[in-house]
């Protein structure tokens, strides 16, 4: 119901090097472990994860609260994000198994708010479905950039909240493509059909603006005529109120399958007199 979008047009605005302390392996892998062990306890089937692995499969035991049947896919979930999230639920849903997400308890309320309902929405206003935002950014045909110029965060949501129902999410399949709009200032900046995220990317006519790094390594921003401005980066781009589209997360381009074992994911979080699990 709700597989990843193909990411070979998708750019990012900033790229850094992640650096993982070996102790932050350690604890990982020892909140993993102790999940295991408790699943084990309970009739499940899964291995002593590896000191550098942070997900197990589980099979053929009773779930803890009293879920589905099917195999677990038990993962340790480090960074609490929407695409983060939906990258772990996506790929177990895929594989036919329930997403168990080992989390940190000081994270519990944040990803409650991601996966509880509205699930995997920024929100829903008239019947409108909200999106999460991703910090990818949007390639158009032309290899260069969507943006738009406002002085506020642009913010993706559904349009034409007369034809769907507040549960309509529920019921979505892989051919629905919606159409999205992007809007900001109060102001639709661009409209799109959600089929068009993928690669080759939308057409350059959609946005307003679009930019692309130049052979003098500065920022480069067109209209749909002309250059209309030059900057050093991407932060003086948006001093000057020039904004990166970002990607919205539309959940059903993330989970393409398995939307029920999806809508079951499992939190666990590890304290000292045991493991809690519970259902966003």
């Amino acid at each position: 119901m709700f597989a990843s979008i193909p990411v070979a047009c998708v750019g990012r605005a900033l790229l850094s090097s992640e650096v993982v302390a070996p102790s932050m392996h350690y604890h990982d892998a020892s909140r993993l472990a102790a999940v295991l062990a408790d699943l084990r306890d309970r009739g499940y089937h899964c291995p002593e994860p590896a000191d550098d692995e942070l997900s197990a499969v589980a099979t053929d035991g009773d779930h803890p609260i009293d879920g589905s049947d099917d195999p677990l896919s038990v993962e340790r979930a480090r960074d609490v994000t929407p695409l983060s999230l939906v990258s772990h639920i996506g790929a177990a849903a895929d594989a036919g198994r329930v997403p168990v997400l080992v989390v940190d308890k000081w994270d519990l309320a944040d990803v409650r708010e991601i996966l509880g309902e509205p699930f995997l929405l920024r929100g829903r206003s008239d019947g409108r479905r909200q999106f999460y935002s991703i910090p990818d950014r949007i390639a158009l045909t032309d290899g260069r950039y969507a943006c738009v110029r406002t002085d506020t965060e642009p913010r993706w949501q559904e349009e034409s909240p007369a034809m769907m129902s507040v549960d309509d999410d529920r019921d979505r399949t892989g051919t629905d493509e919606p159409r999205l709009v992007l809007e900001a200032d109060g102001s639709v900046q661009a409209g799109l059909e959600a089929g068009t995220l993928t690669c080759p990317g939308p057409d350059p006519a959609v946005f307003p603006y679009r930019y692309s790094r130049g052979t003098d390594r500065r920022i480069h921003v067109f209209d749909q005529d002309r250059e209309v401005g030059r900057y050093a980066g991407i932060a003086a781009m948006r001093a000057n109120a020039y904004r990166p589209v970002a990607m919205p997360l539309v959940p059903e381009r993330h989970v393409r399958t398995g939307g029920q074992l999806a809508r079951d994911v499992t939190l666990a979080t590890v304290a000292p007199d045991g493991v809690a699990y519970e259902q966003p």
